[in-house]
């Protein structure tokens, strides 16, 4: 038998040792790898971890097998063919060192250029046993616009009321050859409590909840420099249950803008039109560039689409319905006239102009009390059971 072959028959068993022996670890629940393991792992990989330091073949080994098996699956029946795609990328390793992606939110699968995943995170001191879920976004590409926008947002926003934590800045990992940003984990969407919903509506009381928090959320966004571009049914979140219960949060600022960035006076050819079409400004929708009216026009087209489950210009209805002709009847049609007054307010701002945002409030805030008559404030996640159970 040659020696190179008794060698590689000796790299084969040694490997096999190393797999068997980690494959014990205790706690069971770690799914961390041995290349990043958690805390509670590391020392009972440091024997292995010394050897590879005084053993040249162990190194040899080690080196040629890139030995990085997780010690737990945590994702069933799913399987990703593709190398190049980011899903199959992000579960290639274990990100900064702490964060294992099993399950994917949401992929631009036509490109595989971005996407959002739900993580463990075990960097935390008990380890794998501690882990809590986190929220990772990512990107192929670090000249993405939208990351980018992203990034430089959340940087803005650290410490905003409604607008969730991130977790470490937006890094790029080189074991998956990709920029992720780690975030805070909340509860289900508006998009995900319309659905559901009988019919796919919001009752009055709901709406004007919704109204009250996202003037708010706004009024402190808009305070930090940022423009959220982002109204839309699925980009209002519920706090996590631990935390206060009624707390809506904004998300994804992938199409935000900083006030910094537009011009004094609106411009045609300052931005492109970004956001979600349906709930963008009219203006917008013409590539003028955007100030605190647009992000305040765009809420008042999803309480509209809260209280009725459409908007008067979506399916089967011809798009060009959608025009600056739109009278607020139509949009409002059987809301309450607080509606109609919040519409007249924000048409009637100049480009760049402060809103008077507990004006607005103040007259939700009203209603909401009139229409009450004595109930508690909603908790977003009694809905959510009541209508999930």
């Amino acid at each position: 038998m040659s020696a190179h072959y008794s060698v590689a028959i000796l790299q084969c068993l040694v490997h096999h040792v190393y797999l068997s022996c980690i494959s014990n670890l205790t706690p069971s629940r770690h799914f961390c790898s041995p290349t990043a393991p958690c805390r509670v792992a590391l020392p009972l990989l440091a024997p292995f971890r010394t050897l590879k330091l005084v053993s040249s073949l162990w190194k040899s080994v080690a080196d040629e097998y890139k030995i990085d098996t997780f010690f737990l699956n945590v994702e069933e029946g799913v399987y990703y063919p593709h190398a190049w795609h980011i899903n199959t990328r992000l579960r290639k390793a274990v990100l900064l060192s702490r964060y294992r992606i099993f399950r994917t939110i949401d992929s631009d699968g036509g490109t595989s250029n971005r996407g959002v995943y739900v993580a463990y995170d075990f960097g935390g001191s008990a380890g794998c046993a501690g882990a809590s879920e986190v929220v990772i976004k990512a990107w192929v590409s670090g000249s993405d616009v939208e990351y980018h926008r992203e990034a430089a947002a959340y940087k803005l926003l650290r410490g905003c009321p409604g607008v969730p934590a991130t977790l470490q800045g937006a890094q790029y990992e080189p074991l998956c050859d990709v920029h992720i940003l780690p975030m805070q984990k909340l509860g289900p969407s508006l998009e995900d409590l319309m659905s559901l919903l009988p019919n796919r509506q919001f009752d009055l009381r709901m709406v004007l909840t919704v109204a009250i928090q996202m003037t708010e959320r706004y009024r402190d966004i808009h305070a930090r420099g940022v423009i959220h571009s982002g109204a839309k049914p699925g980009n209002i979140c519920f706090a996590p249950r631990s935390d206060a219960p009624g707390t809506l949060y904004a998300i994804d600022f992938g199409f935000s803008l900083a006030l910094a960035d537009n011009l004094l006076i609106p411009s045609a050819h300052r931005i492109d039109s970004v956001g979600n079409r349906r709930f963008m400004s009219v203006l917008a929708h013409h590539g003028i560039s955007k100030s605190q009216r647009d992000d305040l026009e765009s809420l008042g087209y999803l309480l509209s689409y809260l209280f009725h489950g459409q908007l008067p210009w979506d399916p089967p209805r011809p798009v060009r319905s959608r025009s600056i002709a739109t009278p607020a009847s139509k949009i409002f049609e059987g809301m309450d006239a607080c509606f109609h007054e919040f519409w007249r307010d924000v048409k009637a701002l100049a480009y760049g102009e402060v809103p008077d945002y507990e004006k607005l409030r103040g007259r939700f805030a009203v209603c909401l009390q009139q229409h009450e008559k004595g109930c508690a404030p909603y908790d977003w996640w009694d809905i959510w059971d009541q209508f999930n159970s």
